[in-house]
C-alpha cells in the first residue's frame, strides 16, 4: 500500500503518529504484559497491586525485563514502522534506516558519543546541584522519591552476577533501547517536529526535551536532553539513523560495562567541586563541538533534500539551509 502521508500537513502527521502510538502501545501492553506474567508465573491480581517498591524486588526481575521488551515493541518499534509504512513506499528509508552519506559517519558518531560521556557526567552533577539549590522543599522531595523508585527498578534490571547476565543487560539496555528509541524519537518524531517548526534546530531541541522527559529521571533531565540533541544532530547531519543508533548503543553499553566491572557505582555521584570531573567535562564539550563542526562542514543534508520541499524563510521567501 503506497500513500502520501509524508506530504500531509505536519500537525496531521503528528496527530496520526500519536494515535498510532497510543492504540498500538495500549494493545501491545495488554497482550505483552499478560504473556510476561504468564512466563514468570505471576498472578494478574498480584501485578495489579504492584507498587514502585515491588518493581525493585529481585523475584520480579523477570517481569521488569519482560516489560522492557514489551515497551520496545509496543511503544517504539511497531508505531514507528507502521507510521513509516503509511507515510512512504520505502518505509525504512523514510524512518532513517538507510546508508549514511559516508560510512565513516558511523564511526564518527561513536567517537562523538564517547566524548560526550565526559560532558554528560559533569552536567549530571551540575543538574543535581541545581535541583538541590533551586527547587523548593516539596518539589525536591518529590524528585528525590521519584529518582529513588526509578533507581531501584534500574538496579533490578542491571543486577548482573555472570557474563550471561551482562549480555542480557546489554541486549535490553543497549540494543533494544538504541534501536527503539532512536527509531521513535529521531527517525519519526524529530522528522515530524522539524516539519512542524520549519526549523531543524528547534525540532531537534523539542524532540530531545521529550526524549529526556519520558525517562522520568529529573536529576539527569538536562544532561539527557543534551545527549538527545547530540543524537538528533548526528541523524540530521549524517543523513542516516545508523550513526545515532551506534552512538546510543555504545553510550548505554559502556555504562553497563563500567557498572559490571565496578568501575562506577550507580548510586554514587561525584561532588560539584570535583576539579577532575569539571576539567574532563569541559574537555568533552570542546571535543564534541569540534567534531560536530567537522561533521556539519561535510554534511550534504538540507531541509529541501529531506522533505522534498523548500524551507520557508522569515519573510515568506523560501530558502534551503543546512541548519538555521
Amino acid at each position: 500500500m503506497k500513500t502520501n502521508l509524508k506530504y500531509k500537513p505536519a500537525w496531521m502527521q503528528l496527530l496520526i503518529f500519536g494515535c498510532i502510538t497510543f492504540v498500538v502501545g495500549y494493545i501491545s501492553t495488554v497482550i505483552g504484559s499478560l504473556l510476561v506474567l504468564r512466563v514468570n508465573h505471576v498472578n494478574l491480581s498480584v501485578f495489579g497491586s504492584f507498587t514502585p517498591e515491588d518493581y525493585a524486588k529481585p523475584e520480579f526481575a523477570g517481569v521488569v525485563r519482560g516489560l522492557l521488551i514489551v515497551q520496545f515493541f509496543g511503544f517504539f518499534l511497531l508505531p514507528s514502522l507502521i507510521f513509516a509504512y503509511l507515510a512512504d513506499p520505502k518505509p525504512l528509508q523514510f524512518a532513517g534506516l538507510k546508508k549514511p552519506d559516508r560510512i565513516s559517519y558511523i564511526f564518527l558518531g561513536v567517537v562523538i558519543i564517547m566524548c560526550s560521556y565526559l560532558m554528560v557526567e559533569w552536567l549530571t552533577v551540575l543538574n543535581t546541584e541545581a535541583v538541590r539549590i533551586l527547587a523548593w522543599k516539596g518539589l525536591r522531595q518529590w524528585i528525590e522519591k521519584s529518582e529513588s523508585d526509578k533507581g531501584a527498578t534500574l538496579d533490578n534490571i542491571i543486577n548482573m552476577k555472570s557474563t550471561a547476565d551482562l549480555l542480557k543487560t546489554i541486549f535490553l539496555v543497549g540494543v533494544l533501547a538504541a534501536v527503539g528509541e532512536e527509531l521513535f524519537f529521531r527517525g519519526i518524531l524529530q522528522r515530524i517536529l522539524i516539519k512542524v517548526f520549519k526549523k531543524p534546530w528547534l525540532g531537534i531541541l523539542v524532540t530531545a526535551a521529550i526524549f529526556s522527559a519520558i525517562h522520568e529521571q529529573f536529576l539527569g533531565f538536562f544532561p539527557r536532553m543534551i545527549l538527545g540533541v547530540i543524537l538528533g544532530y548526528l541523524y540530521w547531519y549524517s543523513g542516516s539513523l545508523f550513526p545515532a543508533i551506534a552512538g546510543h548503543f555504545v553510550f548505554n553499553s559502556f555504562q553497563i560495562l563500567l557498572l559490571y566491572y565496578k568501575v562506577i557505582n550507580a548510586h554514587q555521584q561525584a561532588a560539584v567541586s570535583d576539579n577532575y570531573l569539571t576539567i574532563t567535562g569541559i574537555i568533552g564539550v570542546g571535543f564534541v563541538i569540534f567534531l560536530f563542526y567537522r561533521l556539519r562542514k561535510n554534511s550534504k543534508t538540507n531541509y529541501s533534500r529531506v522533505y522534498d520541499e523548500p524551507m520557508p524563510g522569515p519573510s515568506g521567501d523560501y530558502i534551503s539551509k543546512k541548519l538555521f
